[in-house]
C-alpha cells in the first residue's frame, strides 16, 4: 500500500525553503568581506607605518652625507626635504609624479612636519607625525572606521660625524 503523503508534503516544504540560499548567502558574504576588509585595512595601516618609519630613517642618513660644516637650519632642511620625498616614493600620497606627491604631503603633513632635533651636538633625532585618521590607505567603513588609528609616528636616531 502506498500512501501519497510525502507528495502532497513536498511542494509546501518546497515554499517554506524558498529564499534561504539568498539569506544564507548574505549571512556568510557579510563576514567574509568584513574579514577581507580587515585585512586590507591592517595591511594598509601597516603599509604606511613602514614607509613612516623608512622616511625617519632616510631622513637621519642625510646627516652621514652631509659635511660638518652645515649650519643646523641647512642640515634641518634638508633632513625634512629627505623625508618628503622619501614619503612621496612611496604608495601614500596620491598622484603620479613624485613632485605632486611632496606637495600633497607637505600640504597635508602641515600641522605636524617632520621634528629635527639637534640637541645634543653628536646626535640627530627625527621624528615623523603623520595624521592617518585624516588620510587613510583603505578608506574606512562607516560603522567600524574608529579602530583606524588617528597619527602614525616615526623616530630615528643618527650620530653625527665630527668635523
Amino acid at each position: 500500500m502506498k500512501t501519497d503523503r510525502p507528495a502532497r508534503c513536498l511542494p509546501f516544504a518546497s515554499r517554506r525553503q524558498r529564499g534561504v540560499a539568498a539569506i544564507e548567502f548574505a549571512l556568510i558574504f557579510s563576514v567574509l568581506f568584513m574579514g577581507i576588509y580587515g585585512i586590507a585595512a591592517f595591511g594598509g595601516v601597516l603599509y604606511v607605518q613602514q614607509a613612516i618609519s623608512r622616511s625617519a630613517e632616510d631622513g637621519a642618513r642625510v646627516v652621514y652625507f652631509s659635511n660638518g660644516t652645515a649650519t643646523s637650519d641647512d642640515l634641518k632642511l634638508r633632513i625634512q626635504t629627505a623625508v618628503y620625498q622619501s614619503l612621496a616614493a612611496s604608495m601614500i600620497a596620491p598622484g603620479n609624479a613624485p613632485a605632486m606627491k611632496e606637495v600633497w604631503l607637505r600640504t597635508h603633513m602641515a600641522e605636524t612636519p617632520p621634528e629635527v632635533i639637534l640637541s645634543d651636538p653628536r646626535q640627530v633625532e627625527v621624528k615623523v607625525t603623520y595624521p592617518y585618521r585624516d588620510n587613510p590607505l583603505v578608506p574606512p567603513l562607516p560603522l567600524i572606521g574608529n579602530w583606524v588609528p588617528e597619527i602614525l609616528f616615526g623616530k630615528a636616531i643618527a650620530a653625527r660625524p665630527l668635523s
